[in-house]
């Protein structure tokens, strides 16, 4: 009988400990993470560069003090063409493509992942000063000009 009562006792101190410690892992539900951030490669681009999504960045999240590495297809990338006039217009590229910049200045690019959002600052720089708001067209300001002698054949 003594053995039947010390191994109730023993079942009895198991299932009390277990039942008080937290669970291991979720069920049907997300990590609650505790921070996102990106690591750029790139913060200077030029007009007609584009952003890529697999060169330019990585994104980490933190989680109980140790950072995770996030694979950059499972987060959304989104754009702020001009932060200081429109600070919440995120023009969101679709998976799998990439940003073509067309128009100088600062940007934000906006990373979502798990309902977390982290964004960092650009520079689109203009070298040859191509400027699609001009009226004359594309390019640099030079011209070939073809002149046409009427006394040669």
């Amino acid at each position: 009988m003594s053995r039947l009562l010390w191994l109730t006792i023993i079942l009895l101190t198991i299932f009390a400990h277990a039942g008080c410690a937290p669970p291991v892992g979720s069920i049907g539900g997300r990590i609650r993470y505790d921070s996102l951030w990106a690591v750029p490669y790139r913060v200077n681009y030029d007009i007609n560069d584009l952003l890529l999504r697999h060169e330019d960045f990585l994104v980490f999240v933190s989680f109980r003090g140790a950072a995770i590495s996030v694979p950059v297809e499972r987060v959304d990338i989104g754009i702020v063409e001009d932060p200081d006039f429109l600070p919440d217009v995120v023009i969101m590229v679709p998976d799998d493509e990439s940003y073509l910049f067309n128009r100088a200045g600062r940007k934000l690019v906006v990373i979502y992942y798990n309902d977390m959002e982290t964004r960092y600052s650009i520079e689109v720089t203009d070298p040859f000063e191509i400027d699609p708001d001009d009226p004359n067209g594309f390019g640099s300001g030079i011209g070939i000009f073809w002149w046409n002698d009427p006394r040669r054949p």
